[in-house]
């Protein structure tokens, strides 16, 4: 989708889920080159933005995050998300580091495990 104005409304970005906005600009120390502000807000929430001379490399860029993004490994405690990380065990290492007690869930594309930690002694 293609915005005449800002894509941000009081510094946020007006992109909805599923959905991508951009709009151009040039920069006052390039005043004879166009750059564009890319967002893209994935359905699950969260958002991608970057800046780029060209359309396409915002959306080369935003594809290679999605590919990332699906190899990430999301640990969360309750539904409070604690990061992203490249592998099961550096997420469970995290988790075992970080003090705290409840239910962990960690999640990525194609795995799925919960477990309960109480305090340690």
């Amino acid at each position: 989708m293609k915005t005449d104005d800002s894509i941000n409304v009081n510094g946020r970005s007006t992109c909805e889920q599923g959905n991508e906005n951009y709009t151009t600009f040039r920069p006052v120390h390039r005043p004879n080159q166009t750059f564009y502000q890319y967002d893209y807000r994935h359905p699950d929430g969260e958002l991608f933005s970057t800046v780029a001379p060209t359309l396409a490399e915002c959306r080369n860029r935003r594809d290679k995050w999605l590919d990332k993004r699906s190899e990430m490994y999301k640990l969360f405690i309750g539904f409070r998300k604690l990061g992203e990380f490249d592998s099961i065990l550096e997420a469970k290492q995290f988790a075992d580091n970080s003090g705290l007690t409840g239910v962990f869930s960690l999640r990525s594309e194609n795995y799925s495990d919960s477990w309960y930690a109480t305090k340690q002694m």
